[in-house]
């Protein structure tokens, strides 16, 4: 059972991270060559369809509660777990308990965290797409016009940002930390079996 409660936390965070990806992906589609190039013109173009785009995907928004769900249910079953094996197990294996439920803590409020960084950067970017596409970088430096609006992409999308800011990499960092989990789970069920057969009868 707990191995299927970080299966399911698993695909709801893979679930999110598609989920903003694919939205982010639809919202930009119309963007080609840098919001239509140099042509003032064709940018206003685009940043109009993006304007239009960002409002029908405001009706999506309310599916990013299905993964938050799925994560916040899962890891909180696995706590669960964790609380009701404390009476039943030795103390030896009840530190390693300990250990596992403090490990699906960690991963629960760094999933929230990755998860609200999603409808952040999904925010910004529909927010700010559409502005991005009318303002002249290329004539600011020296990035062709091009380039320049894919760094600002990057930035909307958290792309550059560090670690505690970008949810992707905190989304690879808890699929990391589930494997973990599932890894010391599964050592510890073992743990426990092993533990109950060598308890003498009555015991």
């Amino acid at each position: 059972m707990l191995l299927v409660l970080q299966v399911v936390a698993l695909l709801a965070v893979a679930l999110a991270a598609g989920f903003f990806h694919y939205r982010v992906g639809l919202l930009l589609e119309p963007v080609d060559e840098a919001c239509g190039g140099p042509d003032p013109a064709a940018r206003l173009q685009v940043a109009e369809q993006l304007m239009a785009r960002s409002t029908a995907l405001a009706a999506w928004q309310p599916l990013q509660w299905i993964p938050m769900a799925g994560v916040v249910l899962a890891l909180l079953g696995a706590m669960s777990i964790s609380v009701y094996r404390l009476g039943r197990v030795s103390i030896a294996l009840r530190r390693a308990n300990w250990g596992l439920m403090a490990v699906h803590g960690a991963i629960l409020v760094l999933a929230i965290r990755a998860l609200h960084l999603y409808d952040l950067a999904w925010i910004s970017v529909a927010k700010l797409s559409p502005t991005a596409c009318l303002v002249e970088l290329g004539e600011q430096g020296r990035l062709p016009l091009a380039q320049a609006q894919q760094v600002v992409f990057s930035i909307l999308t958290r792309e550059q940002a560090s670690l505690l800011r970008n949810p992707d990499d905190l989304a690879a960092v808890l699929a990391v930390l589930l494997l973990v989990a599932m890894v010391a789970g599964f050592m510890l069920w073992r743990a426990i079996v092993r533990e109950r057969r060598e308890a003498p009868p009555g015991v």
